[in-house]
């Protein structure tokens, strides 16, 4: 892997023909032109070779989003995206942590996985990281707390069927139920509704979303590049975790120069284990279906 003066970070797109030229190079000039009021760095307009030599690549392609369903909807014709760009990377010689970023991203994590050869370690999903601060938000929102200090995770599917921990929720330490004001807050499912709805109702009110998601995809890069060690909630292969095999999800994670170091396994509730395996078949007969179609 380069080394950390060589570290770059890769983008891969996909544009219809019509666009796709002027599109790719109109990009990185209007990113370009913004490098002044920041930190040095070169732009450009790469190409595969160029990616597989980074440490970290993000794939972020796929169709346009439709903003009613599940995103497990989005599968049939993201995969094939994802498949070709994947193959392609690895054709050069990439070995470094691939991020997917795409929708559904826990399929696609586990589809990406199997089909790149690279080490289970290497190819991690952003998962529910979003979902758990957006559940942070609006806890610390209703409570009136800043949300750092609430400490809350969403496991599971990045999706329909992602899981609130709510027994291991808590504030500065108190426990959620116990903390002054949670008597107020509205009931749990109605609390994690808001959570698996927020994604679409920005996208229908600005017609996509993309700041949200590109500050945990830098958050995830961080770690990596600087070696954090750091916890966070991202999609990778389970292998007996929770008792689940043959699916990737999320659960906390330490994420450092490798990419994911070490699966941690929480201590769920017999609810919230059972919410877990039922959002673990999901994602699994989503991908037997992809197989038989």
């Amino acid at each position: 892997m380069p080394t950390p003066s060589c570290r770059t970070t890769s983008l891969a797109k996909s544009f219809s023909s019509v666009t796709q030229k002027t599109t790719f190079t109109a990009r990185p000039l209007d990113l370009q032109q913004a490098v002044p009021l920041g930190t040095p760095v070169k732009i450009f307009a790469g190409t595969y070779k160029d990616a597989a030599v980074s440490s970290i690549v993000i794939m972020t392609v796929g169709i346009p989003a439709k903003f009613s369903g599940s995103r497990l909807d989005m599968l049939a014709g993201n995969v094939v995206i994802v498949r070709s760009c994947v193959q392609k990377l690895m054709a050069e010689g990439f070995d470094g942590v691939l991020l997917i970023a795409t929708n559904p991203v826990d399929v696609l994590t586990f589809i990406t996985q199997k089909e790149s050869g690279l080490p289970v370690t290497q190819i991690i999903g952003s998962g529910t990281l979003l979902d758990t601060e957006r559940l942070r938000h609006i806890l610390g929102e209703k409570l009136n707390v800043d949300p750092r200090s609430v400490h809350a995770a969403v496991i599971g599917e990045h999706g329909d069927s992602s899981v609130a921990v709510w027994s291991a929720a808590q504030v500065a330490g108190i426990p959620l139920a116990l903390y002054p004001g949670a008597d107020t807050l509205p009931g749990q499912e109605e609390l994690l509704s808001s959570v698996r709805h927020a994604g679409p109702e920005v996208a229908t009110l600005k017609g996509n979303t993309c700041f949200a998601i590109a500050a945990y995809v830098r958050r995830i890069c961080e770690a990596i590049l600087r070696d954090e060690r750091s916890v966070l909630m991202v999609s990778t292969l389970m292998a007996g975790q929770y008792g689940l095999y043959d699916v990737s999800l999320s659960t906390p994670c330490i994420v450092g120069n490798c990419g994911v170091e070490s699966v941690l396994e929480l201590h769920l509730n017999e609810a919230e284990q059972k919410n877990l395996e039922a959002s673990a078949g999901i994602l699994q007969r989503a991908h037997s279906q992809l197989q038989t179609t």
